[in-house]
């Protein structure tokens, strides 16, 4: 029952912790975007918004993504970060689970 409920463990831990990882990386791309299309010239960006359904799928995921509010991409990484700590934790508290004592029949030598 032991090795089940820290693999358990390790498992949902890491589940945890890659989904942190994700979000991180979501976010990343999403201000790299933003940052992207800032940097754009004005007329250009006025003009891939005009003509958005004719973009290509990069060029209207990097217009989508810098409408995303600074606040929303602040909240998400925090999240990032909670996931990551408890993904973490949860992970390591499959190693530190302690055995259970030894069955009423059988006996354990004792050490000198």
């Amino acid at each position: 029952m032991l090795r089940v409920a820290r693999w358990l463990c390790a498992v949902l831990g890491g589940v945890i912790l890659g989904s942190g990882l994700v979000l991180h990386g979501q976010v990343a791309m999403a201000r790299y975007m933003r940052a992207e299309v800032d940097s754009t010239f004005f007329l250009w960006r006025a003009i891939g918004r005009a003509t958005f359904a004719f973009q290509g799928g990069d060029t209207q995921m990097a217009l989508a993504m810098s409408n995303v509010p600074e606040a929303a991409l602040v909240e998400s990484d925090r999240a990032g970060w909670v996931l990551v700590i408890v993904g973490s934790l949860v992970a390591l508290t499959g190693p530190l689970l302690r055995r259970g004592r030894a069955p009423a029949g059988k006996s354990v030598a004792k050490r000198a």
